[in-house]
């Protein structure tokens, strides 16, 4: 049985690294509407944190500043808190990956948009339930983990409220900074792992 604590609630352990290397691939676009110019330093702070693990965030070179290139048109209108509207707009952000060139085998699409779901950022479900969609707001907390926990939903983590300080990074109140054992062996067994 796994808890917030891992295996039977044992996991405290938070320097731990993965003895393999491996890599998450993720790939990058924008929504037309999306109003900042980038990725407001997210994909950074996530790398720093993974390597800490032996884990290495291979990001598609979609990321960093918005461009026609990596751009998916829309309207102003923020995203729909819907399935069809999250399975609509994971079609559009995998066709673009495409489009762009990505040769990952199986990326994970995150997507810089405005929706209407609360929070900063979100992991619907988009597609038999098990391939997951990223989507990160122009706004976000101010510790930078905002994308970091949402892949850690995309690995199959939950939110983890347990501990008060120092916070989780899958907790959903910032500041946020451990990752535990039981965390970085989700990561390695992510769909979106490689290595």
């Amino acid at each position: 049985m796994q808890d917030a604590f891992g295996v039977y609630g044992l996991d405290t352990i938070t320097n731990f690294k993965n003895p393999k290397r491996i890599r998450l691939t993720v790939a990058c676009v924008y929504l037309e509407s999306y109003f900042k110019e980038g990725d407001r330093g997210l994909v950074r702070k996530a790398r720093e944190v993974l390597y800490e693990h032996n884990i290495e965030l291979d990001v598609f070179q979609g990321f960093g500043t918005k461009t026609n290139w990596n751009t998916i048109p829309n309207t102003s209108e923020p995203i729909v808190d819907s399935k069809a509207s999250y399975k609509a707009l994971y079609t559009a952000a995998k066709a673009k990956i495409r489009q762009m060139g990505c040769g990952f085998v199986i990326p994970l699409p995150i997507v810089f948009c405005q929706f209407a779901h609360p929070g900063y950022a979100i992991a619907p479900k988009a597609e038999n339930e098990l391939t997951r969609l990223c989507m990160i707001s122009p706004n976000g907390n101010s510790d930078q983990m905002d994308l970091l926990h949402e892949i850690g939903h995309a690995a199959g983590l939950s939110h983890d409220e347990i501990v008060r300080d120092p916070r989780n990074f899958m907790h959903q109140a910032s500041p946020r900074s451990t990752v535990y054992k039981f965390q970085v062996e989700a990561f390695a067994k992510a769909p979106f792992s490689v290595g």
